[in-house]
């Protein structure tokens, strides 16, 4: 794919949705320039432990459980599911 982009007044350039689409990059991301030989490769940083953090839900211990419980529950479920 091939584009045309405008730098401003204040050195920024945008970059169409397609191209960022095609990266998979979304706002806030960040992207890893290089340039050799007087060309310009952009790259996904790809994401970070910072960047996912508090994307999964809070994990509370059901009412009358022990952690033990829930870990001893979880190794049998294991080993049903892998070694039947």
């Amino acid at each position: 794919m091939q584009t045309t982009i405008s730098i401003t007044s204040k050195r920024q350039a945008t970059f169409p949705k397609k191209v960022l689409d095609m990266l998979g990059a979304r706002p806030g991301d960040r992207l890893i320039v290089r340039i050799e030989n007087n060309r310009v490769t952009l790259e996904p940083t790809g994401r970070g432990i910072l960047d996912i953090a508090g994307t999964l839900p809070k994990f509370t211990i059901p009412k009358g459980k022990t952690l033990e419980d829930i870990i001893e529950e979880s190794r049998d479920e294991y080993f049903r599911k892998t070694f039947r």
